[in-house]
Formats: structure tokens, C-alpha cells, sequence
């Protein structure tokens, strides 16, 4: 997995896979919804983001006003179109819905959705330079960030971004929250921010895109989901996860629902199996809007033989639809699905490291130590006869 390329543009990675198999580059597709936000992050050579000249005394903190962060509220939606760059997080489940800084403030400060959608925003005097979006996930409500932004001019971002991460996660723990969570691709200009306060990458992955995708099912055909599949699924997971992953994101059975509490507006979720009879070897999970598919992928390294059968048929199963858009994300530790994919069309277009934060304090197991105590040594006791044996009974037959 290591050989796979980090953060770049999902165009020129598919018309280089194209032309590999022998087949005509598509034009780049357009976004379905206008949004003030990129599909992607922006990386270091991207000439959008701007730059900060180390000559100007940008970035030190007697320059930089100070700053507060707070809810967003009315008088603040004006100045959120400002926010360049908008960094959108959470790929590729953020492709499955439009998104901008505007309407996510909008939604937010609507009577009864500040708890719902918590949107918090930075100001430096009276300039607005920095905004975030967590969104709660059931079933216990932890945090997911969303998009992170600032305008900041000259100055430094990371003051801004620190501020406003740590405020969020001031708020999530007042709430009752354990944990929060974070996917963002490698090397991104705020990650240095992200770990002096204390998130912690656990684990990385890879997403993959294919356009105008074709899926034919082999000689092995998936079936669908039912609703009392939920713990088989469950047990795959934790069957080809590793233990510490698995304690940290701490799903349960309830994450694999054909309705999970998480599904937005408009998106219609599907599942579909392979099991060798006795046991579930394979798991994909599909999640559409419009013409966008994500799809996720689980199964035994021991019938990694199948996964081709189990890709095609779960691309089977999509709409027929022009233009259309897949991606499927591969952790790591699949680095056999990840080459499976390659196979079918896919293209790598970013890979990505996630982050955890926990808002309890940590409890450390404590270390035995020996200690030395002196004694005095004394003549050993003498042995005595317990008394009641020398009683005398007045019973003969004792005697």
C-alpha cells in the first residue's frame, strides 16, 4: 500500500489509468451541486491555497489579533463565503451531497439545530477568520469534522485552526461526547495543529474512483442484505480487523443496519453477501445518491479468491447511469482488495489518514515496584500443645 501515490488530482490519475488499458481519457466531470467548497483537499502545489511569506513576520503571535471562537449565529453567514481555502473533509462520504460553508451555517443557526449540527466560527477583532463544522453520529453521538477553513491574509493558519479544533472539542466533551474523528488526506498543512492537540492517527487508507464503471457478476453472485444479517456482518468485521482499530472506532452491530442512523436525506443504502454455506466470507455495502456510489468493501483473507466475483457483482447491481461516479475506500490493512480494484478500473486518487480524539482522561495501569523491608530476626517460637488437650474430662473413655 505503501506504493500507492498520496494526495493528487483524481483526473490525472484516471486518465493515466485509462490510457494504461488501452482506453480514451474522459473529460474531468463537474460537480452536481454548486458549493464554495473543493471535492478534495488542496494540496502543497496547489496555487489556490495561499502562501505565507516567511520574510513578511507572518505567523508570529504579537501580530496576530486575538482570537474567539463561538457558535455561529446570523450576522456571521455573510462573511463564510470569504473562507478560502475550504478544506472538505471526510472523503469520499462527503461526495454523496453538495456542500458549502453558507448553507452548513444556514442549517445551523435554524431554531433547534444547534445541537444537531454544531458550527463554530473564529474571529480576530471583528474579521471572521476561521470556521468548522462537526456533525453527531448515532448511536452515540460522536463527533465527525466536516470542513475546516480560514481566511486569514498574511498571517499564519495555525493559531486559527488550533483554536478552533480545540474549542470543538471543549463543546463535544460538555455534551457527554468520548470521541471524536477525523479523515484527512497525508500531509495536509493542518496536521501539525492536530497533533500537538492530541488527535491520533490509528489508521490509513486509500480511496479509489472509477467513472462510467461496468460490473458483470462472475460464477459466485452476492445476495442481498436481510435484516437479521446485521451481527454476521459485524463478526467479518471483526474478523479481518485489526484490535486496535476496532477499539477505537467501537462499532457494534448496529453499523451494518440497511438504515443506519447516519443516512442522509436522499441516500438509499444496500447491502449485499457471500457466504460459503456456514460462514460470511464477503460484504459489500452500497450507498448512492444521484449518479455518486460509495462502496465499501469487507472480506476474509482467506477467500481473497472471491473478491473479483464480489466487486462485480456489487457494480452490477448499480444503476446503469451516464456519468457515473464510484469510489470505495481501502484501508491499509486490504492491501488485496486494493489491488483487486486496480483490475476493475479503479483509480487511486488519495490517500488519507485518520484521526481520533478522546475527550475522557486516559486511566493508566500502574506499575508494580518492589520495596525493601528490614526485619529483625528472632529465635523461632516453641510449640505448644493446644490447652483444651490437657482438660481433664472425668471421662473414661478419653483416657
Amino acid at each position: 500500500m505503501n506504493d500507492l501515490p498520496g494526495p493528487a488530482s483524481a483526473t490525472k490519475l484516471m486518465a493515466q489509468a485509462q490510457r494504461g488499458r488501452g482506453e480514451e481519457p474522459v473529460a474531468p466531470l463537474p460537480d452536481d451541486s454548486p458549493g464554495d467548497a473543493r471535492p478534495w483537499l488542496p494540496t502543497e502545489d496547489d496555487p489556490s491555497v495561499p502562501r505565507v511569506n516567511p520574510d513578511s513576520g507572518a505567523g508570529n503571535s504579537p501580530d496576530l489579533p486575538r482570537i474567539a471562537v463561538s457558535p455561529v449565529t446570523l450576522r456571521d453567514l455573510t462573511a463564510l463565503r470569504g473562507l478560502d481555502p475550504l478544506f472538505r473533509l471526510n472523503q469520499p462520504d462527503a461526495q454523496l451531497a453538495p456542500y458549502s460553508s453558507l448553507r452548513a451555517g444556514i442549517a445551523a443557526v435554524l431554531p433547534g439545530a444547534r445541537r444537531r449540527r454544531p458550527v463554530f466560527v473564529a474571529f480576530a477583532g471583528d474579521r471572521l477568520v476561521g470556521f468548522a463544522e462537526f456533525r453527531p453520529v448515532l448511536p452515540d453521538e460522536r463527533w465527525v469534522l466536516l470542513a475546516l477553513g480560514h481566511s486569514v491574509g498574511v498571517f499564519a493558519a495555525d493559531p486559527v485552526w488550533e483554536a478552533l479544533l480545540a474549542h470543538g472539542v471543549r463543546a463535544a466533551g460538555l455534551r457527554g461526547v468520548r470521541r471524536l474523528f477525523l479523515r484527512t488526506p497525508v500531509g495536509a498543512a493542518y496536521i501539525p495543529a492536530l497533533r500537538r492537540l492530541g488527535w491520533l492517527p490509528y489508521a490509513t487508507e486509500t480511496v479509489f474512483a472509477a467513472y462510467d464503471l461496468t460490473g458483470t457478476a462472475g460464477a459466485w453472485v452476492p445476495r442481498p442484505q436481510r435484516a437479521a444479517d446485521t451481527w454476521a456482518i459485524h463478526q467479518l468485521y471483526n474478523g479481518v480487523t485489526p484490535r486496535s482499530v476496532q477499539d477505537t472506532e467501537a462499532w457494534t452491530s448496529h453499523r451494518w443496519d440497511l438504515r443506519p442512523p447516519t443516512m442522509r436525506r436522499g441516500v438509499s443504502v444496500a447491502g449485499w453477501l457471500m457466504d460459503d454455506g456456514h460462514h460470511l466470507v464477503g460484504y459489500g455495502r452500497v450507498s448512492s445518491r444521484h449518479r455518486t456510489h460509495l462502496i465499501e468493501l469487507v472480506n476474509h483473507p482467506d477467500y481473497s479468491a472471491l473478491l473479483p466475483d464480489l466487486i462485480g457483482g456489487v457494480v452490477a447491481t448499480l444503476p446503469n447511469q451516464a456519468r457515473r461516479r464510484v469510489y470505495c475506500a481501502v484501508r491499509a490493512y486490504q492491501p488485496e482488495l486494493a489491488r483487486r480494484l486496480e483490475e476493475h478500473g479503479f483509480a487511486p486518487i488519495v490517500e488519507q489518514e485518520l484521526h481520533v480524539k478522546y475527550t475522557t482522561v486516559s486511566v493508566r495501569s500502574t506499575v508494580p515496584e518492589t520495596a525493601l523491608f528490614h526485619v529483625e530476626v528472632r529465635d523461632n517460637v516453641p510449640r505448644r500443645v493446644p490447652t483444651f488437650l490437657h482438660r481433664k474430662t472425668g471421662d473414661a473413655s478419653l483416657e
